[in-house]
């Protein structure tokens, strides 16, 4: 039986417990939580069919072998320093504390500690997210395993750890974006008298398919939009309100300053 512990289940970390209770064979792993107050560990083990622990001291008197590490990188001193593992050797930290190098995560345990660090987003709550992650570990086999379970709740991506910031802007806070821009679709078909269920439908099509065929063709983005624009037709009306408004460069200068933050 492998042990996993999910140290802090705000919105990132219940995303991804809620898909690790829903999919991981509960023969095979056992899942743990703990969080600041103990009030949301009970609510969240009865909703989510996991154990609970009460304070940080516990953690060092059982062995778990994949602890997340989902609190703000504010409390990180607070946390890790209460934590003083039995068998680091079989035990990987699976970092999600955002601008938090796997150095700093080093300096307070023993050096032969496996370090993961990771940047999901919340499309785990539908198994979906696009997660990044590097690493610095002894630990192949376990390192294979915590990987495993990451691609439970989405696909992953070897990067280097100097690309996370620009990967925060891309994928982990990029749905953020895509909501405010799926936004404007769903407000226009209301004004234009849609029903809900009709428009979500052609919307959610309308983008899967453009979205396909943008990153699938091999033909470059531009060509694909002369062939849509006929000379004074109503898309080139459209398009080039876009062009107007700067709408590249304002989602460039959107990635910018998240990437500034991250």
């Amino acid at each position: 039986m492998k042990k996993i512990l999910i140290i802090g289940t705000g919105h990132m970390g219940e995303a991804i417990l809620k898909s690790l209770s829903k999919n991981l064979n509960k023969d095979f792993y056992e899942i743990t939580i703990l969080n600041r107050t103990l009030s949301k560990s009970i609510e969240f083990s009865n909703k989510y069919k996991c154990n609970y622990i009460k304070n940080l001291e516990e953690i060092n008197y059982s062995d778990y072998h994949f602890i997340f590490l989902g609190f703000r990188p504010v409390d990180a001193d607070g946390v890790l320093n209460k934590i003083n593992l039995q068998n680091h050797s079989n035990t990987i930290i699976i970092s999600m504390l955002n601008a938090f190098k796997i150095s700093e995560i080093e300096k307070y345990f023993e050096k032969d500690i496996n370090v993961l660090r990771i940047m999901p987003n919340m499309n785990a709550n539908i198994d979906k997210s696009t997660t990044s992650y590097c690493f610095k570990a002894k630990n192949i086999h376990l390192l294979n395993e915590a990987i495993k379970i990451l691609n439970v709740f989405g696909k992953t991506y070897l990067i280097e750890e100097e690309q996370f910031a620009s990967f925060v802007a891309l994928t982990g806070s990029a749905p953020a974006f895509i909501y405010e821009f799926i936004k404007a679709f769903k407000e226009y078909a209301f004004l234009n008298n849609y029903k809900e269920e009709i428009s979500n439908d052609f919307i959610k099509e309308t983008i899967i398919g453009s979205t396909m065929a943008a990153l699938e063709n091999s033909i470059s983005l531009d060509e694909m939009i002369k062939k849509i624009i006929v000379p004074n037709g109503p898309t080139e009306f459209g398009h080039n309100t876009l062009i107007e408004n700067n709408f590249k460069e304002i989602l460039i200068k959107c990635f910018e300053n998240t990437k500034s933050k991250a």
